[in-house]
């Protein structure tokens, strides 16, 4: 039925070609793996490390998870045990950064639409669209839907780069699947704002530009990597008002689970359906705004 539609249609076909354009860019499928390796693999290690507090272990569970750690270290059995068991029962930092670093994956990606159609105008491509008889929402929407594709692949080979370098899920299988509508609204909303802002923009360098002077704030004022409650007061009051914080929290309790995560199964989603509901309903509302603004900016642009 979708593809009956005119708009749907012509917007898959410029996805089409999109994800052709991004799978024969080697270089670049390469590098955008090779950054999140590079944080989880030197950042995750130096710092859990390299600061008491923060190693394995050093990010315990609330609820029951610290009764289980209370357990552990009075029971009488030899150090490397009882750390052995600690660990079992906590978060480490890896897992906790790990998170952090799939959601900023899926906000680069998505973000970086923009530069595409930035090239499209350069070598003519994006007049050849518009006076072609097609929908011109459908140029937005394709650029947008390969973005998200990118991004959603992107993260998910992040998340097995994760696990090979020591990270856990708690949730498993389920908790990925869960984590993925999240990872789509918040792409998709990114998306349409870089493309519309993209179409405003005469060349590239000024894009690379506004990339850094927002996306760097939006990371680094975020719980990406370091605990919202660490934060201080008026540095929490900005990270609620940031879309990736919510990313990165629907995305953290989809894979670790809540108070229960380190037991796994069915008991790591106990408690956490609150949250995630609330999520969803903050990245849905920032969602429809990012769009409309995305949405009014291109058509002020082609009409």
């Amino acid at each position: 039925m979708l593809e009956e539609n005119p708009l749907f249609r012509e917007a898959w076909y410029i996805t089409e070609r999109e994800l052709r354009h991004f799978v024969r860019r080697k270089i670049q499928v390469i590098t955008s793996f090779i950054q999140p390796a590079v944080w989880l693999a030197f950042f995750g290690y130096a710092i859990s490390s390299g600061i008491p507090g923060m190693g394995m272990g050093g990010f315990g569970l609330q609820g029951l998870t610290n009764v289980l750690q209370l357990y552990v270290y009075l029971l009488p059995i030899s150090e490397a045990a009882k750390y052995v068991l600690s660990n079992m029962v906590s978060v480490s930092y890896i897992d906790f950064l790990a998170t952090g670093i799939i959601a900023a994956t899926v906000m680069v990606t998505a973000f970086m639409s923009g530069v595409s159609i930035i090239w499209d105008k350069r070598f003519g491509y994006l007049t050849k669209l518009l006076v072609a008889p097609i929908p011109r929402s459908s140029i937005m929407l394709g650029k947008m839907m390969a973005s998200t594709i990118r991004s959603l692949i992107q993260a998910l080979v992040v998340v097995i780069l994760a696990v090979l370098l020591g990270a856990r899920i708690y949730t498993g299988v389920v908790g990925v699947a869960l984590s993925i509508p999240f990872m789509v609204i918040f792409a998709l909303g990114l998306s349409g704002l870089s493309v519309a802002l993209g179409i405003k923009l005469a060349d590239h360098e000024v894009f690379f530009g506004i990339f850094q002077m927002i996306l760097l704030p939006l990371f680094f004022v975020s719980p990406a990597i370091v605990p919202l409650e660490s934060m201080p007061g008026w540095l929490q009051a900005a990270a609620r008002g940031n879309p990736l914080t919510y990313a990165v929290d629907a995305i953290r309790k989809s894979l670790l689970g809540g108070d229960f995560g380190a037991l796994g199964g069915s008991l790591a989603f106990a408690g956490v359906g609150g949250y995630l509901f609330y999520d969803l309903a903050v990245l849905s509302v920032i969602f429809v705004v990012m769009v409309l603004i995305g949405a009014f900016m291109f058509r002020r642009y082609v009409m």
